[in-house]
């Protein structure tokens, strides 16, 4: 199995969960940010799905190569010498953009995000005037070699 998608998009971060307290109750609850990015990331997944093939949730042990493109604040653009591609070491976290994009997947790549046992990820700013994505390849891990 290997499953591409990239997502025409600026990535979002998983929020912090909020609490609510109904009856007496407390109550967690995603942020609505984080609630509408998950649905858009997994409208995606389902798209990608069908358009590569594949019909269910896989079962097999996964790695995860995923790429976070934010774009270029315009205070950084220049008229001269236009700013090319570079990392990016500004929140959000790494592994809070992760998260968001394999809760979205849930269910729909695979079953559980447990599955996933190798990932490759990183945070870059596109270079001036391009737009920002995330592109994500899910793929079988194979057999582990020792």
């Amino acid at each position: 199995m290997q499953l591409s998608m990239t997502i025409p998009a600026e990535p979002i971060a998983q929020g912090r969960p909020r609490f609510s307290n109904r009856g007496g109750f407390v109550r967690a609850y995603d942020p609505k940010k984080s609630r509408d990015w998950k649905a858009f990331v997994a409208a995606f997944a389902e798209q990608a799905m069908e358009d590569q093939g594949y019909e269910k949730p896989t079962g097999v042990p996964l790695q995860v190569r995923a790429r976070f493109a934010f774009s270029l604040p315009k205070s950084k653009w220049r008229k001269r010498e236009p700013v090319k591609a570079q990392w990016r070491n500004q929140k959000p976290d790494l592994d809070n953009l992760f998260k968001a994009i394999t809760d979205a997947c849930e269910g729909i790549v695979y079953h559980n995000d447990s599955q996933i046992v190798k990932v490759v990820i990183e945070k870059i700013m596109v270079a001036q005037g391009d737009a920002p994505y995330v592109a994500v390849v899910f793929e079988d891990a194979g057999n582990l070699s020792v």
